[in-house]
This record gives C-alpha cells, sequence and structure tokens, in this order.
C-alpha cells in the first residue's frame, strides 16, 4: 500500500503542468508584431506579437494608417484594455517595398502645393475623373488622346503646329458666321463630286482664270 502512494506521489510530480507551459497573455501597450495575413484575406488582419512566447491574434488598422498592410510586415501594435490589437503603423517591409495607401471613405489631400514625381510611369484609373482649375498647362515631347467621343467647348480656340494631317470617315464643319481660310497654295481634290454652291459665288484670279473638262457647260 505504502509503495502504491509512494508511485502516485512520483507520477504527480512528473506530470506535466499544461497550464505553466501555455504562454501568459499579451500585456496591454505598445508590440512589436509581424502580419500573418492582411486584412482582405479570409481570415482577415492576423499578427504575431514579438516578445516572450508565441501570441497570434486579430487586429484592425487605426483609421490614421492608411499604408496597406501585407502579409510579412513589421507592424506597430497598441493593445488596449479591452483586447482590441490595433495596427499603428507599418515600420519595415521586405521585397519591393510597394506601398498601397487605402481609406474606406474618401481620402482628400489639401495644401498650398502638392507635388507628384513619378522616375517611370504615372497612372490614374477611375470611372470618371473631374479637373476643376483656373489654368492647366499641360507639357511633353508627345501626347496622345484617346477615346471613343471627344467634346471640347469654349469661346475661342487657337491652335499652332508646324504640320497638321488630318483623316476622317465623314468631316462636317458649321460656320455661322465668317469661315476664311489663307494659304500660300490651297488644293481641292475629290474622287467623285465637287460642288460650290452659294447665293453669290465670286471667282476671281488676278491674271489667269482657267476651265478645263471634256464637257463645260454655263447657265
Amino acid at each position: 500500500m505504502t509503495a502504491t502512494v509512494t508511485e502516485r506521489r512520483t507520477k504527480a510530480l512528473h506530470k506535466p503542468n499544461k497550464q505553466a507551459d501555455a504562454p501568459a497573455p499579451a500585456q496591454a501597450g505598445w508590440h512589436r508584431a509581424t502580419a500573418l495575413s492582411d486584412p482582405g484575406s479570409a481570415q482577415g488582419l492576423r499578427l504575431r506579437l514579438d516578445g516572450e512566447g508565441v501570441h497570434e491574434i486579430s487586429a484592425c488598422q487605426a483609421f490614421s494608417c492608411l499604408v496597406a498592410v501585407q502579409a510579412g510586415d513589421i507592424v506597430a501594435a497598441l493593445l488596449d484594455d479591452r483586447r482590441q490589437c490595433w495596427v499603428m503603423a507599418v515600420l519595415e517591409r521586405s521585397g519591393a517595398q510597394d506601398v498601397v495607401l487605402q481609406s474606406q471613405g474618401r481620402l482628400e489631400l489639401n495644401a498650398p502645393t502638392i507635388s507628384a514625381n513619378a522616375q517611370e510611369l504615372l497612372h490614374m484609373a477611375a470611372p470618371q475623373v473631374r479637373l476643376s482649375c483656373e489654368q492647366a498647362d499641360v507639357m511633353g515631347e508627345r501626347l496622345n488622346l484617346v477615346g471613343g467621343t471627344i467634346k471640347a467647348i469654349g469661346a475661342a480656340l487657337s491652335t499652332l503646329f508646324d504640320r497638321v494631317h488630318h483623316h476622317s470617315k465623314q468631316y462636317m464643319r458649321s460656320t455661322d458666321g465668317l469661315d476664311r481660310t489663307l494659304a500660300g497654295h490651297m488644293e481641292l481634290q475629290a474622287r467623285q463630286l465637287l460642288q460650290i454652291h452659294g447665293e453669290h459665288t465670286l471667282v476671281e484670279g488676278e491674271q489667269l482664270v482657267k476651265a478645263r473638262g471634256a464637257q463645260i457647260h454655263f447657265g
């Protein structure tokens, strides 16, 4: 009987304590953490808190942290008294270190001067783009404008080019007032029919007026 009691006590002393092996809950305050997943994943934003023990916890991104968190980022996390963990800032990112700013609501930049400088490419994409300003200047070596429908409305239009080339399937122009063309040499060619019509039509040449054709009809 004495041997049996001694064996039970020995087993009880060597029995592992699961509660003692489990890490203590993370303390409230600031923590350096690693993002295990991004907010857009199925499991949401998950963090591994660095320090004593291994602590994995769900977190939310702070309203002032606009940088989209990616898996593998080293972040500054704040754990409050309610056990709610907040990602306050992204401290470090390995790899290409691409940055995406995101906001659930409206994002507005307000400053006396705003500059955007891209060394390779500046890309903007949106269903609708509105630009409102008193004066806009666009300068570049080559400008391409492609659209299904292009409409320009204004009080005055002035263009200055060394050469203008225009091609269209149909070209129609309407002018209420004077339509005047000044050129050193002007040439009109029509594959089938060239028609000039007016209530009063004047053709004047300072030195020569010439009409040539297989048939010429007047009247």
